[in-house]
């Protein structure tokens, strides 16, 4: 659900994004067949994975523990005809901020928390393509009640 809230949020909040932000099962389509998007800028998104904020509180037949939940955007953007993608950088560049700006201190409305940046890092600047990934965690709260 929240990667189908990240993709609507992102496309509708950056024009060069609209219409090119997908989720997991289309990144690995494109991985099982050796192929990059065809369209340019192109972003993926992807959960990431949950990390622990703290070790938890039990008590009184409860246990609640704060986590963050992390998802994945990968940015693509094709450098024709630059084999070190020097070229695209520009256009990168604007893009992670872009998506900083659309996802960070926005949360779903069923969500405790907001969005928030985790880390950034390039994935790839080769073969004609840039790959940047931006990482954003939800802050979320396991409850569990016996």
């Amino acid at each position: 659900m929240l990667v189908s809230d990240l993709v609507t949020r992102i496309a509708g909040e950056i024009d060069a994004l609209d219409d090119r932000v997908q989720g997991a099962a289309e990144l690995s389509e494109l991985v099982r067949r050796k192929a990059l998007p065809q369209a340019s800028p192109f972003a993926f998104v992807l959960p990431n994975g949950l990390i622990a904020r703290n070790q938890g509180d039990a008590g009184a037949a409860a246990f609640t523990q704060m986590v963050d939940e992390v998802f994945a955007v990968v940015l693509f953007v094709r450098a024709s005809g630059d084999v070190t993608g020097a070229k695209a950088l520009p256009t990168i560049d604007a893009l992670i901020w872009a998506v900083i700006e659309a996802v960070c201190g926005w949360g779903p409305d069923d969500a405790i928390g907001v969005f928030h940046m985790r880390r950034g890092q390039l994935l790839s600047a080769e073969a004609g393509a840039v790959i940047y990934q931006l990482d954003f965690g939800l802050q979320q709260q396991v409850r569990i009640i016996s």
